[in-house]
């Protein structure tokens, strides 16, 4: 994996644009603290040398001047910490090694210490310090080494700087792990697809044990690929399927053309011929009308049309219309639709799968038999139920039935093209139903409940 593709990686552009931000927000918080520190430092540095001061003159006070020089002397062989001087009203440094600027007296001033005639190693300390006009008139000076506030700051500063640094290369590794984690899923999913273009339609895209973004787009792909690979499927079986289920009708209408065709025909026989091939062409026709219909509603070309409806009042309304035809062939034909079933749909649809359902059941079924059209509320929508007691259909074929020109052994020998449930299922998957056919021991069962949604 090359250096170049992890910085490009949109992971590691958002990683140092944070990065950018929280580093920028760390200097101006950083530059705060620090001025807030300094100010305390030398606030509390200046507070130090006020109370020296006031000791001092409290001395001098009680004990006068040769009383102070001789503490001024005491305390600065000690070593405290302290700088000190004392000028004569001449101006003349009378103890310590501080001296006061000409008219200085009362104000904070950087001064240096003095140590008389003898050599210096270095130069000296510049102390800050505080001069004050004694009643005697002397000057009492008290300053304190500025290099020890400014060591304090200095490590404030080195220790921001050694986070901020850290901050930068802890963020910049952070990144690029990010990067590298994003490139190789995002090359797997590369790699899926290419597979897939090849024909390899097995292959799916890994997903992560972490349920995040990329998670759920790869999850999101997979149900796509699936989809792509089912109707793959379809088209490859509806293929054949035309091929097989068609050239039966086509082969008889030759045959019968083509006898119509001999000059020996009798007037009768050519017009038996060509009614015969009309009514084949027609049975063409409407299994081409089917095939059309089931892509116009697979491709969701009707979605537009939804509305809200009640599947109850709509599955009663068909129920009443086959009822006749119910009658006539001996059978019973009831609906136990108490409930509202509300769920948007295009209602024409609606009425052609519970048409569709009722329809096969009553072709399927021998006389007395019961078909039962029933619903009920479900916590994740719907569900709608068309039953029957007949003959119903074997075990391992209850689901193919929805498939394309596939038709039950106990069904081969009635009419029919083999797409009225294939038709249902269309319609079921458009308006997000899941359609599922069980033994109603006896007869069959096919129920239609609303799918659960995937995130």
């Amino acid at each position: 994996m090359s250096r170049i593709r992890l910085l490009r990686t949109t992971s590691f552009r958002l990683a140092t644009i944070y990065l950018a931000l929280f580093t920028a927000s760390a200097l101006a918080l950083g530059a705060f603290v620090y001025l807030s520190i300094r100010h305390e430092i030398l606030a509390d540095f200046d507070e130090r040398i006020v109370e020296e001061t006031d000791a001092l003159r409290a001395a001098f006070s009680q004990g006068g001047r040769e009383r102070l020089a001789q503490m001024i002397e005491a305390r600065g062989a000690s070593g405290g910490g302290f700088s000190y001087g004392l000028q004569g009203p001449d101006g003349s440094l009378l103890a310590g090694n501080l001296r006061a600027p000409a008219g200085s007296a009362g104000a904070w001033m950087e001064a240096r210490e003095e140590d008389g005639d003898e050599p210096r190693e270095a130069e000296p300390e510049i102390v800050r310090a505080l001069a004050t006009r004694l009643s005697d008139g002397s000057i009492l000076v008290v300053g304190d080494e500025r290099r020890r506030s400014d060591e304090i700051l200095r490590g404030v500063l080195s220790a921001f700087g050694w986070a901020v640094a850290a901050t930068l290369a802890l963020g910049t590794v952070g990144g690029l792990w990010l990067s590298a984690q994003f490139l190789r899923r995002i090359d797997s999913m590369r790699l899926t697809a290419r597979r897939l273009m090849a024909g390899d339609w097995s292959r799916r895209i890994p997903l992560s044990p972490v349920d995040d973004d990329l998670t759920a787009l790869g999850r999101t792909f997979n149900r796509l690929f699936d989809r792509i690979e089912k109707l793959l499927i379809a088209n490859k079986q509806v293929s054949a399927d035309i091929a097989h289920d068609l050239r039966k009708p086509l082969a008889s209408m030759l045959r019968r053309l083509e006898a119509a065709r001999d000059g020996d025909a009798s007037p009768e026989s050519v017009g038996a011929a060509i009614e015969a091939a009309i009514a084949e062409i027609q049975g063409v026709l409407e299994t081409f009308n089917a095939l059309l219909r089931i892509g116009q509603v697979e491709a969701g070309a009707r979605r537009t049309a939804f509305r809200p409806l009640d599947l109850a009042e709509v599955a009663r309304e068909v129920v009443e219309a086959f009822q006749p035809a119910a009658e006539e062939e001996g059978k019973t034909l009831i609906a136990r639709l108490d409930a509202p079933l509300p769920a948007p749909g295009d209602k024409e649809l609606i009425v052609q799968m519970i048409a569709n359902l009722v329809d096969n059941a009553l072709r399927h079924t021998p006389p007395g038999a019961c078909i039962e059209v029933s619903g009920k509320p479900t916590p994740g929508g719907v569900s709608l139920t068309v039953a029957d007691d007949g003959p119903g259909v074997a075990p391992d074929e209850l689901k193919a039935i929805f498939q394309r020109f596939y038709r039950a052994e106990a069904a081969r020998a009635s009419t029919g093209t083999g797409l009225g449930l294939s038709l249902v299922a269309a319609i079921a998957e458009l308006h997000g139903l899941e359609c599922a056919a069980s033994d109603n021991r006896p007869g069959l069962r096919v129920t239609l409940t609303t799918a659960e949604q995937e995130e």
